[in-house]
């Protein structure tokens, strides 16, 4: 991007979108650890599957909110990096 910035703010979208890997597996594999745990063998089947649906989603929601906020970062380093091409060559001109 700019040699301007440091190294690690340079690098932070990737943080990110490592965070939302590792927040999509960490959250899947608790909930379903706590249902596993939870659950009785005389339980309704379809009570399980419900909850092992929101525990995917809460998974997915965590994930997409990780890398979106990598996402936004990445356009604003990027804006920032433009912008200040921009004022070094009109400095040249």
């Amino acid at each position: 991007m700019s040699g301007n910035l440091p190294e690690w703010v340079q690098r932070s979208p990737r943080y990110f979108y490592a965070a939302a890997v590792f927040l999509f597996f960490a959250y899947f594999a608790i909930g379903v650890y706590e249902i596993k745990n939870l659950t009785m063998t005389y339980g309704e089947n379809e009570a399980v599957q419900l909850a092992m649906l929101r525990v995917l989603i809460d998974a997915l929601r965590e994930a997409v909110y990780a890398a979106g906020t990598g996402v936004l970062i990445h356009v604003a380093l990027a804006i920032w990096a433009s912008k200040r091409s921009n004022a070094a060559t009109e400095a040249a001109e």
